[in-house]
């Protein structure tokens, strides 16, 4: 997957630093055919990335106690071992784009093209029902569609 484990026991047997081994592999997957960016879990976890959309969406998937050592993002309309097309797994806007709808009472009638995350759902929803935003919200109302 787009995610791999590197064996712990395996290195820590052979004595070899684990950041070391980091780089060598993801070294030797930059140089695969179709990969676009290569992280490792050490420049995840210091912070080691560059500045940009895909470090964004690259840290907001990673979970520190399960996330995979390596994180491989394959160069823009390519999936790994499966016919071209999408798979909503990469940080590219075709891939993550998805539209929303809100239909009913409260929602203004119309079309709104700005870009909206995910995240916000949760939030607009809240508003609209009256309720408390769900602890750990991190996402806005979306008033632009609020009467």
């Amino acid at each position: 997957g787009p995610s791999p484990y590197l064996n712990d026991e395996l290195i820590a047997s052979k004595k070899l630093d684990e950041s070391e081994v980091e780089q060598v592999a993801a070294d030797a997957v930059r140089r695969m055919p179709h990969v676009f960016r290569v992280y490792t879990r050490g420049q995840l976890l210091s912070g080691q990335l560059l500045e940009d959309y895909i470090r964004v969406a690259v840290r907001n998937g990673f979970y520190r106690q399960r996330s995979g050592d390596l994180f491989v993002i394959p160069e823009a309309y390519y999936i790994f071992d499966k016919p071209p097309g999408t798979s909503h797994g990469t940080p590219f806007n075709y891939d993550t784009h998805v539209p929303i709808i809100f239909m009913g009472p409260g929602i203004k009638a119309g079309e709104d093209y700005r870009h909206v995350a995910v995240n916000d759902i949760a939030p607009t929803l809240a508003a609209l029902l009256g309720i408390e935003e769900p602890s750990g919200s991190v996402g806005r109302v979306l008033d632009e569609m609020l009467q």
